[in-house]
């Protein structure tokens, strides 16, 4: 009967590697999983621009996607120094301030 064991060929390293090591391995690998997010069109993104200004001078309601979800909103302000948009949401009433920099979308 074959008394070989099943995994023959895979060496358990870590078993033969400083904490250190499979701790830097482990952030290694965790980069390589990390997706960038890609960067937005000019052109998109000046649309977007636009539609925000206009909705902003008319208190119209506009729909913003963003990456958690999609925000049903008039928005009031943008802030510069902070890069955020100060919305008042439709449903709740309630004012929200999103960052500019996570918006991927707007429509009317």
């Amino acid at each position: 009967m074959n008394q070989e064991p099943k995994d023959r060929g895979s060496i358990k390293w870590t078993s033969l590697m400083l904490p250190e090591h499979i701790e830097m391995l482990r952030n290694l690998w965790k980069e390589d999983e990390r997706v960038e997010q890609g960067h937005m069109e000019e052109q998109q993104a000046a649309g977007i621009d636009f539609l925000l200004q206009h909705a902003m001078k008319g208190q119209l309601p506009v729909c913003i996607e963003m990456d958690g979800g999609v925000h049903e909103v008039v928005p009031l302000r943008f802030h510069r120094r902070s890069g955020e948009l100060e919305c008042r949401d439709i449903h709740g009433g309630r004012l929200l301030r999103l960052s500019r920099h996570e918006v991927t979308d707007v429509s009317m």
